[in-house]
């Protein structure tokens, strides 16, 4: 498909608005409270960890439907500018390090990119009767509007001052820090233990598929290869091997995903810890 369109998605989804086919995504979130969980007994903040959804269950908070393509590329598209640091009220940042070091990085990249008061395009500007972000910045190029705090003299463009200007927001005692050592190797495991997902029978009938030979461009694996897998201690690899195994059997028979799907729910006994 790539050889004969190199934009076939682009194309795809370009099309499918035009003829009133608008896509949807649901939107989920995991709340966690704002304070330290040492039952974790892992760090919640690691970009390699996933929350355990029996513990923090998903929370759907709305659906995103694109329903018309852009009138303008330039002044809809090119000029759009996305970016960590750019905060709706009642959100916060937490102490994510990755989220951290990008917020600085993404502002940065946009002022130099677009311009510096980037966030007062129509693009970038939140929608409905506030329609207007706060930066606390005055003048730059192509600046529309002077931003004000409420009640702020706007004769006065620093701080500190006694003539009711800007003031900074009154700094707080960090609280002192009490470190452990996070268990790395557990949540992996609890997360392999949980009830088998839709994603997680797919990616099962997949590696059946390919250990039975079918499908485009499959080779069944070596029975070699897999004795000798075998032939060592028990591990969860081999059990995922085995329940592949039985997958690819199913389907070499000619029973379908049924049972492939049914062999596949077993996924949650792996003992990875």
């Amino acid at each position: 498909m790539q050889g004969q369109d190199l934009g076939s998605a682009s194309k795809d989804l370009y099309e499918a608005i035009e003829r009133g086919d608008y896509p949807q995504w649901d939107l989920y979130v995991q709340l966690m409270e704002d304070h330290d969980h040492p039952e974790l007994e892992w760090d919640p903040l690691d970009d390699t960890k996933i929350w355990p959804e029996n513990d923090f269950p998903l929370r759907h908070v709305g659906t995103m439907t694109l329903n018309r393509n852009v009138e303008d590329f330039h002044n809809e598209s090119e000029q759009i500018a996305m970016g960590t640091g750019v905060l709706v009220d009642g959100l916060d940042f937490s102490d994510d390090k990755m989220l951290v070091g990008r917020t600085f990085s993404y502002s940065d990249t946009q002022r130099y990119r677009v311009g510096p008061n980037y966030l007062q395009l129509p693009v970038n500007q939140p929608k409905g009767v506030k329609g207007r972000v706060h930066t606390n910045q005055r003048g730059g190029e192509m600046s529309y509007s002077v931003d004000l705090a409420p009640g702020q003299n706007p004769h006065v463009n620093y701080e500190p001052s006694l003539h009711n200007g800007l003031t900074e927001a009154e700094a707080k005692p960090n609280n002192p820090a009490a470190g452990h050592r996070p268990a790395h190797r557990l949540q992996p495991g609890a997360h392999q233990r949980l009830p088998a997902r839709p994603r997680q029978v797919q990616h099962h009938e997949r590696l059946g598929a390919r250990r039975a030979g079918q499908g485009h461009g499959h080779h069944a694996l070596r029975p070699r290869a897999v004795r000798d897998c075998r032939s060592h201690r028990r591990s969860p690899a081999v059990d995922l091997m085995d329940e592949c195994g039985r997958a690819g059997q199913h389907l070499a028979a000619g029973s379908g995903s049924a049972g492939a799907q049914k062999t596949a729910s077993l996924g949650h006994t792996f003992n990875m810890t």
